[in-house]
């Protein structure tokens, strides 16, 4: 394959040589035929055939000189264009927002453009003469680099080839280059021309987005293992008081997992929401639960967490109504993972549960816009108060006030209210102040498996 400068060379070392050839031709034949009228004019002779012949190639020279003129004329547009495509390139490349470069046959850069500073930190003057493996290729790279090298002799060149090469600091960057050959007139590889391009950003993202899709999948595996593993899951049962009477009103199930290392339950549920195994999880966990019903004391009713796509799934209806009247001990936590998109259907589901006997709980009141929104739109039969308000609530009138007041909403729609995560008896003998009913926390009894000794009643 021959580049456009090297066809344009060929061309006008074949003119020169016509040029050559047709004026030496020319300027001899002229001088025979001066030679031949010589004679005529000097010695008085009558001209004959050959002399009039060698009029008439006189006249023929007109023509010759005509086409040499126009041949020199030619061959001079041809240096012009080619000078013009040669600066053209060369402005071209110096403007090019990708790196433009020449290699010969040993791999040492013949030309490069100013873009080679800001991919790889050198300015053109630096590389000229440089080793392309010894300047930026890892060595490690080395061997592939110089393989596909080879490969492309037979090719011409190459196109969209991916490499790693190193920046002057020290960093490395991600690049896609293409390259032709050049030959000259007798075939003969003389360089390789072609373009760099940094593909460094769409390569990390690229890297980033299977990591992220490995670690996924490592997680959604752990998680189904634990839905199959018996032993993966074990539940604990907080008790909630009646805070005037120190009984036991009911048990919140919570989910502890194992495993190493360990993981938190809201971060198992978390990852289980991810991967999109949430609802299976948190139904597992519920299943886990309501098995040890049986189990708890027999006024006390159990509590269950799910999130509002749990509720919605027709898995959680047929185990609710699978449970028969046992359905009426059960107390469902709505507790929020990802924003209601529709709290018409929301609703509609939850007024339907409540036909199997189920009561409903808003988790973490207070917390949030999200949970208040969840007690106009759900009505629920039980608020949570949230830990936010209840910590350090004896030492603060707004949180004492925040409380009456939500007893006195809760009593007005026919609710009651629970205080979460007491840890002081000062905190536990505000909200007796304040008319919250219920309440749970380490103060009143910590997590523990039904296995374990009774649960002991408040002080």
């Amino acid at each position: 394959m021959f580049s456009l400068r090297s066809a344009t060379d060929v061309t006008r070392r074949a003119l020169s040589s016509a040029i050559v050839v047709l004026s030496v031709s020319s300027l001899v034949s002229l001088a025979y035929y001066l030679w031949d009228w010589a004679d005529v004019i000097l010695g008085d002779d009558t001209p004959e055939f050959d002399e009039w012949l060698a009029l008439a190639g006189v006249l023929w020279l007109i023509v010759v000189a005509v086409t040499l003129r126009r041949l020199i004329k030619v061959h001079r547009d041809l240096a012009e264009a080619a000078q013009t495509a040669t600066e053209a390139y060369h402005d071209a490349a110096s403007s090019a927002q990708g790196w433009v470069w020449r290699v010969d046959p040993n791999h040492l850069y013949l030309y490069s453009n100013p873009a080679v500073e800001e991919m790889l930190g050198y300015r053109p003057g630096e590389i000229i003469g440089q080793g392309v493996f010894d300047l930026f290729f890892l060595p490690e790279d080395h061997a592939m680099i110089r393989a596909d090298v080879d490969n492309s002799r037979m090719n011409n060149g190459w196109q969209n080839r991916q490499a790693r090469m190193r920046h002057r600091d020290g960093s490395i960057r991600y690049v896609r280059s293409s390259a032709t050959a050049v030959h000259d007139r007798n075939g003969k590889l003389v360089a390789y021309q072609g373009s760099t391009a940094d593909i460094t950003a769409e390569v990390t993202a690229r890297m980033a987005a299977e990591a992220e899709a490995a670690d996924q999948a490592e997680t959604r595996d752990r998680i189904l293992r634990a839905l199959r593993d018996p032993d993966a899951l074990q539940i604990l049962f907080q008790p909630i008081y009646d805070l005037h009477t120190g009984q036991i009103a009911g048990c919140e199930a919570l989910s502890r997992f194992a495993g190493t290392p360990y993981r938190t339950p809201d971060v198992w549920f978390a990852e289980a929401w991810q991967t999109g195994l949430g609802i299976d999880l948190e139904l597992h966990a519920i299943d886990a639960a309501v098995r040890q019903i049986t189990l708890l004391p027999p006024a006390a009713y159990l509590s269950v967490n799910a999130a509002p796509q749990t509720i919605l799934d027709h898995r959680f209806a047929a185990k609710l109504a699978a449970l028969g009247p046992a359905a009426a001990r059960i107390v469902v936590e709505v507790t929020e993972h990802a924003a209601v998109a529709d709290y018409d259907t929301l609703a509609l589901a939850v007024q339907n549960l409540r036909a199997t006997g189920v009561r409903f709980a808003v988790d973490d009141t207070g917390a949030g816009y999200a949970s208040m929104q969840h007690v106009l739109r759900l009505r629920p039969d039980v608020i949570k108060l949230d830990r936010g308000i209840v910590a350090g609530i004896d030492q603060d009138v707004a949180r004492q006030a925040l409380a009456m007041a939500m007893v006195t909403f809760a009593a007005s729609l026919g609710m009651s209210v629970v205080g979460e995560g007491i840890e002081t008896a000062e905190e536990l003998a505000a909200l007796q102040e304040a008319g919250v009913r219920n309440g749970q926390g380490y103060y009143l009894g910590r997590p523990v498996p039904l296995q374990s000794p009774p649960i002991p009643v408040a002080a």
